[in-house]
């Protein structure tokens, strides 16, 4: 029997919750909307645009969604050389690979995110897939 284990990496593998806030809160900042890093806290790991209606309320211009988004994706960017692993979370999906589980990522990253995210797993060895904003057309 094949035994396999999916991980989310963006803050489960991947210690990045704070430097989304942080992405996030400037981005809101440079739009000229004041937003408490605390609501932020609560709302990373939503999709881009219900984050943005988390946070902005529905009664937003929604036009201008776009337009955050890209501004957090480009701020964000700034961290992918330096993104942290949890401690152990690359020895956990080695260790797991050498028991004879598949391993398999499945992330909402893509394409230079999910690359920095694998660099600091500094796992690969053991990944045996993906499933990644590349694959699919919407979360």
């Amino acid at each position: 029997m094949t035994r396999a284990a999916v991980f989310d990496v963006d803050g489960t593998l991947a210690d990045t919750n704070h430097l989304h806030v942080t992405a996030w809160w400037e981005a809101f900042r440079q739009a000229g909307h004041q937003v408490p890093m605390h609501a932020l806290h609560r709302a990373v790991g939503l999709p881009s645009a219900d984050l943005i209606a988390h946070v902005l309320g529905e009664d937003r211009d929604a036009s201008r969604d776009a337009e955050l988004s890209a501004a957090h994706k480009t701020l964000y960017g700034q961290y992918f050389d330096r993104l942290p692993a949890l401690p152990d979370a690359g020895r956990l999906l080695e260790r797991l690979h050498d028991d004879g589980w598949t391993v398999v990522l499945a992330t909402s990253a893509g394409g230079a995110e999910l690359g920095a995210l694998r660099r600091a797993i500094d796992a690969d060895r053991a990944i045996s897939a993906t499933a990644s904003a590349d694959d699919v057309d919407e979360g």
